[in-house]
């Protein structure tokens, strides 16, 4: 039982990278926040703003196990940090990464503006230039912790928006020995 964790910061492109991927290496792929809307029936597709991170982490831990009884091995997109309910920037319970089988991080990163952009065309809603480098950069360091912590691979990706975004992220794959 394996996990692919697809990292990064809102509007970066998790799960449309995590779709190509699964679809190219035949993969089942889900998202993080899917999942958790699924039994707790919050919507996360405008407000980022999320009421209870801790049981929200509890019920992702769950649907992966019954994910990963079906699968050998998943794609799964999602977080190291949020946005709570205040636009602060909120580090996610350490404890999760620790039951979700990760085999191997792929934290992504791109352009500030181009995340923002993003947003603006997907959710209809406007982000602070600052609050979104403020999580990018949480991100990426609380992705370095939770990969020594978890003692997993973390490789990152900058993303340019195109076909090679798959093709670099199956080569760093198979480099590492997850997928053959």
């Amino acid at each position: 039982m394996e996990t692919i964790f697809i990292a990064g910061v809102y509007g970066v492109g998790k799960s449309t990278l995590c779709r190509s991927l699964g679809n190219s290496l035949n993969i089942p792929s889900f998202s993080a926040g899917d999942l958790i809307s699924k039994i707790n029936g919050e919507d996360y597709k405008q407000s980022k703003a999320v009421k209870d991170a801790v049981y929200n982490q509890e019920v992702l831990v769950a649907e992966v196990e019954l994910k990963l009884k079906k699968h050998p091995i998943i794609l799964l997109a999602g977080h190291f940090c949020i946005f709570n309910e205040q636009n602060h920037v909120e580090v996610l319970p350490y404890g999760v990464f620790e039951k979700l089988h990760i085999k191997q991080i792929l934290l992504l990163n791109a352009n500030i503006n181009q995340i923002i952009s993003n947003l603006l065309s997907r959710d209809k809603k406007f982000y602070d230039y600052e609050h979104v480098v403020c999580l990018q950069k949480e991100e990426q360091t609380v992705a370095r912790h939770i990969a020594n912590l978890i003692e997993c691979p973390l490789d990152v990706h900058y993303m340019s928006y195109d076909a090679n975004d798959s093709a670099h992220c199956v080569s760093i794959l198979t480099k590492n020995g997850i997928i053959f």
